[in-house]
């Protein structure tokens, strides 16, 4: 019997690696003789970088680069010398887990790090550049990326805009000469896990800006500021590009992308799903074992369960999600090609402790799936 493990990380106590490793563990624990090919994956988020690099063999590059709130850090990003290509994760610039909980504030928050990420790529020779976008505690329409890059965000006296969300409000004129000139030899890719537009109830501020610290007075402020952003950068660009999938992604950066570069947007989850021919190992297997943090309406816009699971359905394969919380309802999932989704929260709890106990209830949920697998008479040696 032949399980494929292939799960996306669980946000704040698990990596994909760590994950897939427990399902790997507790699946010998019950059925020895069983084979298990892990792959971890994600899905244009935090970590999408590692899986293309152990997949075609990239090296990491370090640099220092600035943090949401202007300290300096060390980052990284994956390049591989002889394509000239670069794996840049916006999260390693501007995730939100490179700040402290109480430090959370999108009126501040800034994405000049992803900026500087990338003139360093472009110092190295870049020619293709992937960006990752997801995780991010930022909310300023990628305004400081383009300030890294060269772009001139100004207000009516002609000064430069404030950092993070709140210079949103304050941009009168933008000049987006030099970044364009920076890209327009480099082929761009954009791997985004959500197909958010910019503006409005399913836009980047009212979606993730209170998961990013913002308060109800801040949203509408933000989005007010990113009304004033979006009417600048359709004028600047020519056509209305913050309706488009993907503009609202990481905070916006997606649209200042748009704004920028003849960029090509796709699913992350997609991308990495070709780049690692996961539907031959699909085809191969008895069981396919998936997860991620929370499942919700979501996952269906290119999260990883629900792409593994569209695959699986061609061949007839099971699909088991295992996931930190369920939410709503899950016809939809079931119809995209997952067989089952198994909360693994054993009992309610400080978040703090659930995120500490997380391996734990995975590898319980694993192994009681193992337990029913094996009372059927199913293992096959």
């Amino acid at each position: 019997m032949k399980f494929l493990i292939t799960p996306d990380s669980y946000k704040g106590s698990m990596s994909a690696q760590e994950a897939a490793e427990v399902m790997e563990s507790a699946i010998h624990k019950v059925l020895p003789e069983a084979r298990c090919e892990i792959l971890p994956m994600a899905d244009g988020g935090e970590g999408t970088a590692d899986c293309l690099r152990m997949c075609e063999a990239g090296e990491i590059v370090q640099c220092v680069v600035e943090d949401p709130l202007g300290k300096k850090i060390d980052s990284e990003f994956v390049w591989f010398q002889e394509q000239k290509k670069a794996v840049i994760e916006v999260a390693k610039a501007c995730g939100i887990m490179l700040i402290r909980p109480e430090e959370k504030n999108p009126m501040e928050a800034s994405s000049y790090g992803v900026g500087e990420l990338i003139n360093h790529a472009i110092s190295m020779g870049c020619r293709q550049l992937i960006l990752t976008l997801g995780g991010t505690v930022t909310n300023d329409g990628g305004c400081g990326m383009l300030s890294a890059l060269g772009a001139k965000l100004t207000n009516g006296e002609g000064q430069e805009i404030e950092r993070g969300g709140r210079g949103l409000m304050q941009i009168k004129n933008m000049d987006l000469s030099a970044p364009r000139q920076k890209m327009k030899d480099i082929e761009v890719i954009v791997l985004y896990d959500v197909k958010s537009p910019l503006l409005g109830p399913g836009g980047a501020t009212r979606v993730f800006g209170a998961q990013k610290g913002a308060t109800e007075e801040m949203l509408e402020e933000l989005e007010q500021g990113m009304e004033n952003y979006a009417a600048r950068m359709n004028d600047a660009a020519g056509r209305k590009i913050s309706d488009l999938a993907g503009a609202g992604a990481a905070g916006g950066i997606g649209c200042a992308l748009y704004g920028i570069c003849d960029a090509k947007y796709i699913s992350g989850s997609q991308y990495l799903i070709e780049s690692m021919n996961i539907e031959e190992k699909i085809k191969e297997c008895d069981y396919v074992l998936t997860g991620e943090g929370s499942m919700d309406a979501q996952s269906l816009e290119g999260k990883v369960p629900v792409g593994i699971a569209r695959i699986a359905k061609k061949y007839g394969k099971p699909v088991i999600a295992f996931v930190g919380m369920s939410k709503g309802e899950s016809n939809q999932h079931y119809e995209s090609g997952i067989t089952a989704i198994f909360c693994i929260l054993r009992k309610n709890d400080s978040i703090e402790s659930i995120l500490d106990s997380a391996e734990k209830n995975l590898e319980f949920a694993v192994e009681n799936f193992a337990r029913v697998i094996k009372m059927q008479g199913k293992q096959k040696v």
